[in-house]
């Protein structure tokens, strides 16, 4: 899809996820492809490093990474598919620093 310089202009400058995004539909699968490496490696290395013991930690991250590969699953708007991936990746850094410094 071809886009005029201003309407590229419009998109870029309306937040972060639109500079990044912007044609995030063609980029699809690329997108959807790294986010997988990091929402599954991210969630196996964070239970590795100790949540498998702790009921909660566990609850933490099955919740946010299921949701994200269910996302991307079910073929759900870009958007959301972000979302849920950033939250699982983030969730997946807290658990694997708390079970680090603990």
């Amino acid at each position: 899809m071809a886009h005029s310089h201003a309407e590229n202009e419009k998109l870029s400058n309306f937040n972060l996820l639109n500079k990044l995004f912007y044609d995030h539909e063609t980029n699809r699968y690329g997108i959807i492809s790294i986010l997988l490496l990091f929402v599954g490696c991210g969630g196996g290395i964070a239970v590795g490093m100790g949540a498998l013991d702790h009921v909660v930690q566990l609850v933490l991250l099955v919740l946010p990474t299921m949701t994200a590969l269910a996302m991307i699953l079910a073929v759900a708007p870009m958007k959301a598919i972000v979302y849920t991936s950033v939250f699982a990746i983030i969730m997946d850094i807290l658990v694997i620093v708390f079970n680090a410094i603990s």
